[in-house]
């Protein structure tokens, strides 16, 4: 009988023993079982693993633009550095794909005076910063590629549609390349983007167009869903404001805005006071009622126009409307006659139509207020310069480039 005993008691030390060891091992506390150098790594990578992982669960939504966590997790798993080697671009191909291709370049009227514009305010910034969000496959009607290729400037390319984003690898450019979306709040969120397909028989540029289409899901987006097949997926979005303090360029030349509808979100979530930005490139349709909604009353008032405003006749007192300043934006201008908003009945997507119409006044005062000029507006194109900036200084009070109309100008 005592033999049974003392093998009892013979196992539990060792089953004392084997925990023992166990929580040796998991927290590398003693140096007997394993090296300290070892252990330390051991901790060290689960220890982070498991907060990058709380991390990335937490962006999901929401963590705020400027959380030192978010930024860490779009750094590391959400940036890919600037491609080596030559670019491969269609602009440089002759073959017939590619004269499909950049046909484009001259039957794309937007992006014909976009580029033009651009050469003409940025040909002698050598080096520049740019931030280009909607950038498809980096090549087709992008509006940073002239920047990069002729002028040697760096930036940035967010793309939310996944196999737009694979292409924009193929074309090698010297560029940040994000698969994310912009989102349209000042926090971090994980949302559902709906990208289109063409029929299987539609031309290279077909594809193209209907892709660009694409939209996070609930936004009103300018072709409104009507092009190729839709395809879902979940994408993580990040503020606009993240993507520039991950890189260190809160001050930068240029931001190209074109996201098919959420435009007037993001804008709205820049803490304007922490940015500087000399010009900025931006899609907005007169039939998304952001801005004007942003001057209205609560619960849907009739809107507070300038002109109301300053003649302050039918205005009621007692309830306060969205002029008010944040903390992150910018100075607000006083109010002129001349900012008298005039609200546009005409829905502005397709060419049946004059292209200088279908300005949303409500937008071009909202950048005012920011310290922003109206350079030239033409078919839901806005192209904005800050007031105070060197670019400002050189081209804000001269003509527009030979082919594109004075008539134009907000």
């Amino acid at each position: 009988m005592i033999v049974p005993r003392k093998l009892r008691r013979l196992a539990g030390w060792i089953t004392v023993c084997i925990l023992v060891g166990v929580m040796v091992v998991s927290w590398g506390v003693p140096r007997t079982l394993l090296p300290v150098d070892d252990a330390l790594i051991l901790r060290t990578m689960w220890d982070e693993e498991q907060y990058l992982r709380q991390i990335i669960w937490r962006a999901q939504g929401p963590l705020e633009a400027d959380d030192p966590a978010l930024l860490r997790i779009l750094r590391e798993r959400y940036l890919d550095p600037p491609s080596p080697g030559p670019m491969d671009l269609m602009l440089d191909r002759t073959d017939p794909t590619a004269q499909r291709y950049n046909l484009y370049r001259r039957g794309f009227k937007s992006w014909m005076r976009t580029n033009k514009l651009l050469r003409r305010l940025f040909s002698d910034v050598p080096s520049g910063f740019f931030l280009e969000a909607g950038a498809l496959d980096g090549e087709f009607i992008s509006n940073t590629l002239y920047l990069e290729r002729e002028l040697g400037w760096t930036g940035i390319l967010v793309e939310a549609d996944s196999t737009l984003y694979a292409a924009i690898a193929g074309k090698r450019r010297k560029v940040w390349v994000s698969h994310s979306c912009v989102s349209p709040a000042s926090y971090a969120q994980k949302m559902t983007f709906e990208g289109y397909h063409a029929e299987a028989h539609a031309s290279i540029e077909q594809r193209l167009l209907v892709r660009s289409t694409g939209n996070l899901a609930g936004v009103m987006s300018p072709a409104g869903g009507q092009m190729g097949t839709k395809v879902e997926e979940k994408i993580q979005c990040f503020p606009l404001f993240s993507y520039l303090l991950a890189l260190n360029a809160t001050s930068l030349h240029y931001i190209s805005l074109d996201v098919e509808g959420a435009e007037c979100d993001i804008l709205l979530s820049l803490p304007w006071k922490r940015v500087n930005v000399s010009v900025l490139s931006i899609e907005h349709r007169d039939q998304n009622t952001c801005f004007r909604e942003y001057y209205e009353m609560p619960f849907g008032s009739m809107a507070v126009t300038p002109q109301r405003e300053e003649n302050g006749k039918a205005v009621d007192s007692a309830v306060p409307h969205k002029t008010q300043q944040s903390k992150d934006q910018g100075p607000t201008i006083p109010h002129t006659a001349q900012q008298d908003v005039v609200v546009q009945t005409r829905v502005v997507y397709t060419n049946q139509h004059d292209p200088a119409s279908g300005k949303d006044d409500y937008f071009v005062r909202f950048m005012k207020e920011r310290g922003y000029v109206l350079y030239d507006y033409w078919d839901g194109d806005y192209t904005y310069i800050k007031m105070n900036s060197s670019v400002c200084e050189r081209h804000c009070g001269e003509s527009l480039p030979a082919g594109v109309e004075l008539g134009s100008r907000g």
